[in-house]
């Protein structure tokens, strides 16, 4: 049926007053009812020809339920920040971006003449009937709980992990919702909702009690800065958290082409409570391209030079002293190294992965120190820079 024929349009207008009148109430394209323990809804998707039969329309329908809990222990892990409202809370469990997929429990459709008038009846009817026999058969969580494991009803399998393990929790069965989600997350599964950390490494956390949950929280703070620069466009900086975020070094450094991006720096944050200066400087950095960059590892130490950390030249091992003789052309200066201190996007890669996960760049390469920084902030020269 074309969008707006004036027959689905009069049924559109009629589903609303129907719901209501049968004491439901009504979001978006939804008419639902609330009780102690559940939310069900009663969803109007499309009016169409069957077989484009002119005379006739055919009015289909679906029906999903799931405990209001739900999505309170959704909002909880996930978005506990979240001030919501009776309404928001109402409006977000039907059709918000952070809900729980429901269970569907029924579907059908009606075929009618297309000169009829619009009655909902025969299908609020058949709401009534399929949700009070679920209810009947499922009185509480822990019951609906056992519904969702046994039947699943096709959604897509990430909304069916979430859907699970949240009505595990809701049933008091902590332990089953923490194995669950942890056992999935160790098999690269995800939920269907994702900020930098996925919801499941949330549930599980929260399943396993608020102990567990305050450290899952604390390990979301950034351990690192994740910086790249580019000639034409500003700086773009990210705080990564290194239990979570696998980060983008990899793929960035295979994109430099000595403008867009030229360079990036991948830095510890000192620990909390503890000043940023000098003194806690580790960070770990590449300018160049892809095919030649120069990198710089920056830690704390030099103090048999005065200085409170230490910037030097990465470098492969070699013999005896080798010669400054490779340009690396930046957008406002040439750098000029060895040949043993080139390295590839594909060497780096490994190096700043390394890096990220235990702040150290591992064996087996030299460091030339270029530049040293006192306590106070001033520096200490050890080589000399051509500006280009």
């Amino acid at each position: 049926m074309a969008k707006g024929s004036p027959i689905v349009q009069a049924w559109n207008d009629a589903f609303k007053p129907a719901c209501r009148r049968r004491g439901m109430r009504f979001v978006s394209a939804t008419g639902f009812l609330l009780d102690d323990v559940y939310v069900t809804e009663l969803f109007y998707p499309q009016a169409f020809h069957p077989d484009k039969d002119p005379d006739r329309l055919r009015i289909s329908w679906t029906v999903d339920i799931k405990p209001l809990a739900v999505d309170e222990i959704l909002w909880a892990a996930f978005i506990p920040d979240v001030v919501m409202g009776q309404q928001m809370q109402i409006n977000r469990r039907i059709n918000g971006a952070f809900k729980v997929q429901p269970l569907r429990i029924g579907s059908g459709h009606r075929d009618v003449p297309v000169t009829s008038e619009p009655d909902w009846g025969p299908i609020l009817d058949e709401f009534d009937r399929v949700r009070a026999e679920f209810i009947a058969a499922h009185p509480t969580a822990a019951d609906y709980a056992a519904a969702v494991e046994q039947h699943p009803d096709g959604i897509a399998p990430n909304r069916a992990l979430t859907r699970t393990v949240t009505a595990l929790i809701a049933a008091g069965r902590t332990p089953d919702a923490a194995r669950m989600a942890d056992t999935a997350i160790a098999r690269g599964e995800r939920g269907e909702m994702s900020s930098t950390v996925d919801v499941l490494k949330y549930l599980a956390a929260y399943a396993k009690g608020p102990a567990a949950y305050a450290e899952f929280t604390t390990s979301l703070i950034p351990t690192h800065d994740y910086t790249v620069l580019y000639e034409s466009r500003a700086s773009r900086q990210t705080g990564l958290c290194r239990e979570h975020h696998p980060g983008s070094m990899r793929r960035m450094l295979a994109e430099m082409n000595g403008a867009e991006p030229w360079a990036i720096v991948v830095s510890v944050r000192p620990p909390v409570g503890t000043p940023a200066d000098f003194s806690t400087s580790l960070y770990l950095q590449a300018a160049g391209t892809a095919e030649a960059m120069q990198i710089e590892f920056c830690r704390p130490g030099g103090a048999d030079i005065g200085a409170v950390s230490v910037r030097s030249v990465v470098g492969h091992p070699h013999p005896g002293t080798a010669a400054l003789d490779v340009d690396i052309v930046l957008p406002r200066s040439v750098q000029t190294i060895s040949r043993h201190e080139v390295f590839t996007a594909q060497e780096a890669a490994d190096m700043f992965e390394r890096f990220y996960r235990t702040d150290t760049i591992g064996d087996g390469y030299t460091l030339r120190p270029v530049e040293g920084y006192t306590a106070d902030g001033g520096h200490i020269d050890l080589r000399g820079v051509r500006n280009g």
